[in-house]
């Protein structure tokens, strides 16, 4: 995600250029099948308790058109955010640390079991792979089969300050998870998040071969996890800043052509945004998946629905203390929009 005070300032020209190449129906949201597992990563934005009633019910209303078993959260202020949103039907597991307020956090819908959930990397040493506490998310879930899913949540640092110079934090992460989880030798693995980079960058292709040395490119070397997102990818879908596309017409759909070109044109290269970018729109939210569970089928969407755009923005203020490095955050306004990002979703099956 972009930094706090930067919401919705792309250009009108831009974007009514931008609009014209769009599709003119939104996705629909495909049946999930009655013996498969709906996935679901979504980024809310700086997410509090205090969200007025217009997100909320926005957000509501994204939750029941995608239908999810579960979902992972980035950005949330904490449990009381979240009840705002699931209902008794949902387990929440969030860390729900009082100085920080973009926590990763895990939804799991009955009769699917939130069995236990920790967050793994914790410690100041870390914050430069995971900064502050937006540390990873572990999640053990039992299905209704009674099979186990180990499910990572992961809110990876922003390419705020510079694409080039952040790239190591998130790459150093990437390492690091992938690492964790060949130790751990769990079989049913999910990782989804807002990893801030593309299906295609080195901090996703770390991630699918296991390999730290891995290189950027459109290979599918899935030997550690199988990137369920990344055809989307290149198909031009994007799950970030879509709003800012829409005006209150229906039809705006999740797919800008040139936005795979031009995060690959950009890579390795200092640049000033949003100056020197031609499609401010991204792919940043993503699903992985153990090999196994790819062999037997899983799908991938983006949920480009009208409720997911539509309303106004909020903005913050974040301070931090130059002595302890601790952060405050003002909510200067309610925005009624859900989110800068779009949900992805996936059906997989898990035998």
């Amino acid at each position: 995600m972009l930094s706090a005070m930067k919401w919705g300032k792309f250009s009108f020209a831009f974007a009514a250029v931008a609009v014209a190449s769009l599709a003119l129906a939104q996705t629909p949201v495909p049946n999930k099948p009655s013996d498969h597992t709906r996935l679901m990563t979504y980024n809310i934005q700086w997410f509090h308790k205090g969200a007025s009633e217009g997100r909320i019910n926005n957000l509501k209303s994204v939750l029941k058109n995608v239908n999810p078993d579960i979902v992972g959260v980035e950005e949330v202020e904490g449990r009381a955010a979240l009840k705002r949103v699931f209902d008794n039907d949902w387990q929440i597991g969030i860390a729900d640390l009082p100085d920080e307020f973009q926590e990763v956090g895990i939804a799991v819908k009955r009769p699917y079991q939130l069995v236990s959930y920790e967050l793994v990397f914790t410690g100041k040493p870390l914050d430069y792979a995971f900064p502050g506490h937006r540390d990873v998310l572990r999640a053990v879930i039992k299905m209704p089969s009674e099979k186990e899913l180990i499910v990572y949540v992961h809110h990876m640092k922003s390419r705020s300050g510079g694409r080039m110079q952040t790239d190591p934090q998130r790459q150093m992460a990437a390492g690091m998870l992938a690492s964790y989880i060949k130790w751990r030798g769990d079989q049913n693995v999910i990782v989804m998040g807002d990893m801030n980079d593309a299906p295609n960058d080195r901090t996703a292709n770390i991630l699918e071969s296991g390999d730290v040395n891995a290189k950027a490119g459109d290979e599918k070397d899935f030997r550690l996890l199988a990137n369920i997102t990344q055809e989307l990818a290149e198909k031009d879908y994007i799950t970030f800043d879509l709003h800012s596309l829409y005006f209150g017409e229906p039809g705006v759909k999740a797919i800008v052509a040139g936005a795979k070109a031009d995060n690959d044109r950009l890579r390795d290269r200092d640049y000033r945004f949003p100056q020197d970018v031609k499609v401010p729109q991204a792919f940043f939210d993503q699903i992985f998946c153990s090999p196994n569970i790819y062999a037997r089928g899983a799908n991938a969407f983006v949920y480009d629905g009208e409720d997911a755009l539509r309303g106004l923005g909020g903005r913050v203020k974040v301070s931090e203390d130059p002595n302890t490095g601790a952060r405050t955050v003002e909510y200067l306004e309610e925005g009624t929009r859900a989110s800068d990002h779009l949900p992805v979703y996936a059906d997989i099956w898990l035998k």
